[in-house]
């Protein structure tokens, strides 16, 4: 019984301090709150004045037409405006001075110090000069027409302030306000009879400082909580007031709930204390048996017992199983959805692996019937390869993890049993227990052969490119070496070099746009005399024919040492001259043979010339690839007929090759 009444008592000393704390809070909210309702209304008195002070007529020194102004805003209203100068005097104003005006007074230096940190003055209550309407006033500081400094106020009844403080007001409290002087300015109740009347001394006196709380004594005699705040903008004090009764009332009726409450669960406590501890033993045991099985993995089955606490626990094991088959079914699915092989393993000497589809994958392994996801498997037997080197299986990734060991992104090349090969890029980390033993093993491997067959291709290409410019440069070399030597001059040999070399570049061009596949033949004739002479005087006939670039880069130098040599003497000499060029491919059994022949009329006559570079060259040009070239300097013209072996079969044009250009000759 102890125990259970000590515990009462504890509960009705927590909840009796805590219901006193919100209610003090309730009520220094309430004040507050009531404050930021009142401090908004003169503050919008304030906008009011600013918006008056910016008056033209004010500036003009217009003190009639800024009254008429000013009646007009406050028109229809129970709000006075009035103008005075520093000293009291009254300038202008909405109705009599008399009935107007708060005080005639100066202000005092402590009033002049407040209107000049908040920007505006709120006066203390003051009665109407012949009423007895109390009213307050709202004054602002503007300056004149010759920069002089004036007061602009507005005053309005204290029924305003009560009106708008009316609804921050909860049910059952009483709000006052009270002025710097501590007279009530406005009250939620009993307004009229206590506006412009001093608050009771001994209430008063314990508003101290910007905010608090108190208990004191009003005019009836009633003992009040109350809570106060007092506003920097207009120095007024707002006071929260609920009767100390309608506060302890409540505590009192939780004392009883709480003394009934404790003496009647002893009561059923002691009745139930042996049907409780005759069913516990067994719900303990049942409750520990489904404990064991969500352990293991096993299911849950719901636990029927009258202890509501153990048929909770009961349910929350029921949902964390199947949160954690949720788990390992996402698990599953996301280690089977990865492009990323994964394999676990607990087995010491990493026999026993579980692996995720993509990993049975890389293995050669069928994937439709495997088993359920944890299940362990034998690894298989593959090779592997470390920069080259036999690697065993005990230095593997995963076996070195079992001992402890962490691999980053190793490079490893895999042997399969049905021979294909794999280059797997593999990382490892041991799995380890709460208290950091091993207990298993996990790699991660991405398969890298793909890029590893990239690598192969690129170094590939890079021997093939090594190879083409070597042959470039032997070409120029070869080029450059027979232009100079059978130049006259360095004028001569810069001019004819410039050219030959300009003729390959384009050959090169055109090879490279085709991946160096090869040329189409009359493309090619015309790529290599387009830059030399117009395409009109040339007629082009012949069949469509793909040449390997070797023998593209030896026709555009052909083509470019006759064209240049019919500028200088031949048919493009003069404006009358034409060439012709005909080619066609002689089909045999086990050979291909191109010839073409260029034949030049309408030139001058032509004579045998001393044999130079361009002659040597169109010699020998083709003498490495089974070919042959004949020069007749016919009467007409010359004649050169090219014989050069293609392979064998017929050379077709690369996918994606278009049609001739239209305008080329034909």
């Amino acid at each position: 019984m102890l125990p259970v009444w000590l515990f009462a008592a504890y509960l009705f000393v927590a909840y009796a301090l805590h219901e006193q704390s919100r209610i003090e809070q309730e009520a220094l909210w309430i004040a507050r709150q009531v404050s930021l309702v009142v401090d908004g209304e003169l503050a919008n008195i304030k906008t009011l004045l600013e918006g008056l002070s910016k008056s033209p007529a004010l500036a003009n020194d217009d003190l009639q037409a800024f009254g008429t102004e000013a009646s007009r805003l406050v028109q229809g209203t129970d709000q006075v405006i009035t103008l005075r100068d520093l000293g009291g005097r009254a300038l202008a104003s909405t109705q009599s001075v008399k009935a107007s005006e708060p005080s005639v007074e100066p202000l005092t230096p402590e009033e002049r110090e407040h209107l000049d940190l908040a920007g505006v003055l709120v006066s203390n209550v003051f009665a109407a000069p012949g009423s007895n309407a109390y009213r307050i006033a709202v004054t602002k500081q503007v300056s004149g027409s010759k920069g002089q400094p004036l007061l602009l106020s507005m005053s309005v009844p204290t029924e305003r302030i009560r009106l708008a403080m009316l609804p921050a007001v909860p049910a059952g409290w009483t709000v006052g306000v009270g002025d710097r002087e501590r007279n009530y300015v406005a009250r939620s109740k009993l307004h009229d009879q206590w506006t412009g009347r001093p608050g009771l001394p001994e209430y008063v006196n314990k508003i101290v400082g910007r905010s608090g709380t108190f208990r004191s004594g009003n005019f009836e005699g009633t003992t009040l909580l109350a809570g106060y705040y007092r506003s920097p903008y207009s120095d007024w004090f707002y006071t929260a007031n609920v009767p100390l009764s309608e506060v302890q009332a409540p505590l009192w009726w939780s004392l009883a709930q709480i003394g009934a409450t404790g003496l009647t669960a002893l009561l059923v406590s002691l009745a139930l204390g042996y049907v409780v501890g005759t069913r516990f033993t067994k719900a303990t045991v049942d409750l520990a048996a489904r404990a064991d099985a969500l352990g293991s993995g096993s299911e849950v089955e719901p636990l029927s017992t009258s202890v509501a606490e153990f048929d909770s626990v009961s349910q929350a094991m029921i949902k964390a199983g199947r949160a954690i088959a949720e788990r390992t079914r996402e698990l599953e699915t996301v280690l089977d959805t990865a492009p990323v092989a994964v394999w676990f393993t607990y087995d010491p000497q990493a026999r026993q692996v579980i692996r995720n589809r993509f990993a049975a994958e890389l293995m050669g392994l069928s994937t439709e019937s495997r088993r359920s996801f944890g299940t362990p498997d034998l690894v298989i037997d593959t090779l592997a390869y470390k920069n080259g080197q036999p690697v065993s299986r005990e230095d593997r990734p995963l076996s070195r993890a079992m001992r402890g060991e962490e691999t980053h992104s190793e490079e490893f090349a895999y042997k399969l049993p049905s021979g294909e090969q794999r280059y797997l890029l593999s990382s490892a980390r041991p799995i380890r227990s709460a208290e950091g033993s091993i207990i298993g093993a996990v790699q991660i491997s991405l398969d890298v052969s793909e890029r590893k067959r990239g690598e192969e291709q690129r170094q590939l290409l890079v021997k093939e490119l090594n190879h083409r410019v070597k042959n470039t440069l032997a070409v120029v070399q070869a080029i450059a070496g027979q232009t100079i030597r059978n130049a006259t001059s360095l004028a001569q040999a810069g001019a004819a070099l410039s050219s030959r070399l300009i003729s390959l570049a384009k050959a090169h061009d055109l090879l490279t746009r085709e991946n160096w596949s090869g040329a189409d033949l009359q493309i090619l004739i015309a790529a290599s005399i387009e830059p030399h002479a117009p395409l009109a005087r040339f007629d082009l006939r012949g069949e469509r024919v793909w040449l390997p670039p070797n023998i593209a880069l030896s026709f555009a130098l052909a083509l470019h040492e006759l064209t240049t040599n019919a500028i200088k003497y031949g048919a493009l000499s003069n404006s009358t001259g034409s060439i012709s060029i005909s080619w066609k491919v002689e089909e045999g059994e086990t050979s291909r043979v191109l010839e073409l022949d260029w034949h030049e009329k309408g030139g001058p006559p032509v004579a045998r010339g001393k044999r130079g570079f361009g002659t040597e060259l169109l010699h020998r040009i083709f003498e490495y690839e089974g070919g042959g070239v004949t020069l007749n300097y016919e009467q007409l013209g010359l004649h050169c007929a090219f014989r050069v072996g293609l392979l064998p079969g017929r050379e077709t044009l690369p996918t994606g090759t278009g049609a001739l250009p239209a305008d080329l000759p034909r």
